[in-house]
């Protein structure tokens, strides 16, 4: 393998990739898993995963896909468009005729199991002209249960919209057929939001929601311990310790640093502080067009100058400190506290408290 394999196998700098190896969500990834063998209906088959872009929302989709099918799942996974129902469909037919290569039967009609069909998953066309998505489901779920299968809805970027309704009501139909369905979905923290506020879906508040955070700096100090050995580059303890910290534990930053470092060190070589200076360069420069700008562009003007005030503050800013540097009383401040912590730009960690949820947002804000 060279080094350019290595590379891609160790780390995905990009958004909807993943390297071969996943760190830092194992009590997630094992608590999904663990949801798909309890009873139909179970909180632990319907998930809500939010974070802001970088979190590695969709990287753990991948994963979560990845380890279903292991355990007899069929999965659709799509992206949220006005088209997702169909697609869905069309996932289930082209990642479960595997399982149907002998099925050649030809049948007509409409009814639960084997009707519906024309061979495999392929619906018959009477199914296919007069029936609609959760019909389609229904068919599809029994044909799967058929061969001791289960179907996983995977769907990243979520966002309210007539075909999300369609989805998530045909899903909590499913439920109530008692049909060994589950689904998982990953969206920012506003969009989120949105989705459980509206009327049509509000059942999915009794879903399992994982808010994803950062991981910890020592599991990625350990892996980039691993990753570089593994392709014949040395780090010293100091550098080592340098790389992880300067992630702040932002998973698409350590993606980013990890995947620079090599490229700026020969093979068998050392990793220098020159390198780590490039790297980390080169890395803030990827940060600013595709986390920084995304976040940012949808703000309002005095948005904005709220972000900033707070990254005057300097790490976490008290209720006080922030009025001062704005030179305004607390409800004034409210509604941008509110509809920025919606957007998940700022947090509070505690009451009377704000900090930023994306690492260095605020060094970058300094210097527009």
């Amino acid at each position: 393998m060279n080094k350019k394999e290595d590379v891609r196998s160790l780390f995905q700098p990009t958004f909807g990739n993943r390297p071969e190896q996943y760190i830092g969500r194992d009590g997630v990834i094992d608590q999904f898993m663990a949801g798909l063998r309890e009873p139909v209906g179970s909180r632990n088959r319907c998930w809500l995963f939010l974070g802001q872009r970088g979190m590695g929302k969709t990287a753990l989709l991948l994963e979560l896909s990845d380890r279903a099918q292991k355990n007899g799942y069929v999965v659709a996974r799509v992206t949220a468009h006005e088209g997702m129902p169909q697609a869905i469909i069309e996932q289930f037919q082209l990642n479960g005729s595997k399982f149907f290569n002998d099925d050649k039967r030809k049948l007509t009609g409409i009814s639960a199991g084997a009707l519906g069909f024309s061979f495999g998953l392929t619906f018959s066309e009477a199914t296919e002209r007069q029936y609609g998505f959760r019909s389609k489901m229904l068919l599809l779920c029994d044909k799967l249960a058929e061969k001791g299968m289960g179907a996983l809805i995977l769907i990243d970027e979520v966002r309210t919209s007539a075909a999300m309704r369609e989805v998530a009501s045909a899903y909590q139909e499913l439920v109530g057929d008692r049909k060994n369905v589950a689904i998982a979905m990953a969206g920012l923290p506003h969009a989120v939001s949105s989705v459980l506020n509206d009327s049509v879906l509000t059942f999915l508040n009794r879903a399992t929601k994982v808010e994803l955070g950062l991981i910890s700096t020592n599991l990625i100090r350990a892996y980039y311990e691993r990753a570089f050995k593994s392709i014949g580059i040395k780090a010293s303890d100091e550098i080592l310790d340098r790389a992880a910290l300067s992630t702040r534990g932002f998973p698409y930053l350590m993606q980013l640093i990890g995947y620079y470092v090599i490229q700026y060190t020969l093979e068998g070589d050392v990793v220098t502080d020159d390198v780590m200076n490039k790297s980390e360069k080169a890395a803030m420069k990827d940060m600013e067009e595709n986390v920084f700008k995304p976040i940012l562009a949808p703000l309002s003007d005095n948005d904005r100058v709220f972000l900033k005030a707070l990254a005057r503050c300097g790490g976490i800013a008290t209720t006080a400190k922030l009025q001062a540097k704005l030179g305004k009383k607390g409800p004034a401040i409210q509604p941008y506290r509110k509809r920025l912590i919606e957007a998940g730009v700022i947090e509070a960690p505690r009451r009377g408290e704000l900090v930023f949820a994306v690492p260095y947002l605020a060094e970058y804000l300094l210097t527009q």
